[in-house]
């Protein structure tokens, strides 16, 4: 069998690229941004495409773009065997036991910001062959679509085609600042937080004002009415601006409560495993060594 693919073969999978590109990206633009080509190198590049396939890929209107029945299952198929020519790629790479490529990291912007920042200030010094890219997931993302790597979540995946591996417990922490508990003392039980001025993490466009409290196997739940609400980020420094009680993911004031600006309130009405930081990577037979060698050290990090 020979090993060596003909110019007609390379421009199969080069013109293949392109159109999962196009869908992954939803336009011409889109794809064009990606692949570093103008618009118009794209089109004609689709068109030729089709043209050598004799079928059509898209249905186009001057405002939408949409897969053909054929187009879905090539897109469909076609995905497949790029992700077998990346792993085909990435095991030779590997022989050199050296990490590179590009590595997509799917985060929401706290974890980013407290946690993947700092870690990644030595990991991409260690590994200079390697590309890291952080994207939004603070909504929905579609991790296979977007070709994310791994992503962080705070929750396990429904779909069977990830794998889900616990990276800490990160239970919410109830905390105010100290000159705010000087002005208005100190709550002893969940109820006294109806004396005190709340403020409720806003995502997604909802925010939930009912507090649970556990003791002695009893759980026990609050109603609030905030003073105040945003995104946890936002709601961490008016905790540190003294505006009022938050409840707050252990991660995002980890070094504050260590440095005594905020303070740790009900302790012993909080459960430790309520919540946990999940990894989350594709079910692959093949792990890319990039993809191990991140989530190995990021569970050593997090855990000093």
């Amino acid at each position: 069998m020979s090993l060596i693919c003909s110019a007609s073969d390379m421009n199969s999978i080069s013109d293949l690229a392109t159109f999962v590109e196009v869908v992954r990206a939803g336009s011409f633009v889109g794809a064009a941004q990606r692949l570093r080509m103008s618009p118009s190198g794209v089109s004609k590049k689709i068109s030729r495409f089709e043209n050598r396939l004799e079928v059509r890929l898209f249905n186009r209107t001057t405002r939408s773009l949409s897969l053909t029945d054929v187009g879905e299952l090539l897109f469909s198929r076609g995905s497949d065997i790029l992700d077998s020519v990346d792993e085909a790629e990435n095991l030779v790479k590997e022989l050199s036991t050296n990490p590179r490529g590009t590595l997509r990291i799917a985060a929401s912007d706290a974890f980013s910001i407290e946690i993947l920042v700092p870690f990644l200030s030595q990991f991409i010094h260690n590994y200079p062959d390697l590309h890291t890219q952080i994207l939004p997931a603070d909504g929905d993302i579609d991790l296979l679509d977007n070709r994310i790597d791994v992503a962080i979540r705070f929750d396990r995946p429904t779909n069977s085609s990830f794998i889900s591996r616990k990276l800490i417990n990160d239970p919410w922490v109830i905390c105010a600042s100290p000159d705010y508990i000087k002005s208005y003392g100190m709550p002893r039980k969940p109820s006294d937080l109806k004396q005190h001025r709340t403020m409720l993490i806003r995502a997604y466009g909802h925010e939930n004002n009912r507090w649970q409290f556990s003791k002695g196997g009893a759980i026990s739940e609050v109603a609030l009415e905030p003073v105040f609400s945003g995104i946890g980020l936002v709601v961490k420094e008016a905790a540190l601006n003294n505006i009022g009680v938050a409840r707050l993911a252990q991660f995002l004031v980890h070094s504050e409560l260590k440095n005594n600006r905020l303070v740790p309130l009900l302790q012993d009405y909080m459960k430790a495993d309520e919540r946990a930081i999940h990894l989350v990577y594709p079910n692959r037979q093949y792990l890319p060594l990039k993809v191990r060698v991140f989530i190995d050290q990021l569970s050593l990090f997090i855990l000093q």
